[in-house]
Parts: structure tokens; C-alpha cells; sequence
């Protein structure tokens, strides 16, 4: 699965292509959070993805209402 991923993101920025879409969205947040626990390989085009969907302000919106960031704070 990984190895279609990766050649289909390697067309494109996007799953479609050049254009950012559904199939972006649906994806994006499940990728974020498999990216986060580690659960998808390190490869350069995956790290470009991710990076492409933090650009975008819905995500980053997303993000902040879903994982706000005090939940991440290191306890003492």
C-alpha cells in the first residue's frame, strides 16, 4: 500500500495530481495522525505530503480543535 502511495504522491503534490481535492482530505487527517504514531515509513515524498497539508489553514485549524496543544504539554 505504501509503494502506491508513494508513486502516486511522487506524480503529484496531491493524491489527484495537481489539484488538491477530496481525496486529499479524507486521507490527510488519518495520514497526520499514522505520521504522528510513526505507523507510516519515513520516505522523503511522505514528508512532503505532510508537510503540503500542515501549509494549508483548514488543517492547521483542524489540528488545533482536534489535538489542542495543551494536551501535548510535558506534565512535571
Amino acid at each position: 500500500m505504501f509503494e502506491l502511495l508513494e508513486t502516486t504522491l511522487t506524480k503529484g503534490p496531491w493524491l489527484l495530481g495537481e489539484r488538491f481535492s477530496a481525496a486529499d482530505i479524507a486521507l490527510g487527517g488519518l495520514f497526520g495522525i499514522a505520521w504522528f504514531n510513526n505507523r507510516i515509513p519515513d520516505r522523503p515524498v511522505f514528508r512532503a505530503y505532510f508537510d503540503r497539508m500542515n501549509t494549508r489553514p483548514a488543517y492547521q485549524r483542524a489540528g488545533q480543535r482536534t489535538w489542542p496543544p495543551e494536551l501535548f504539554k510535558q506534565q512535571p
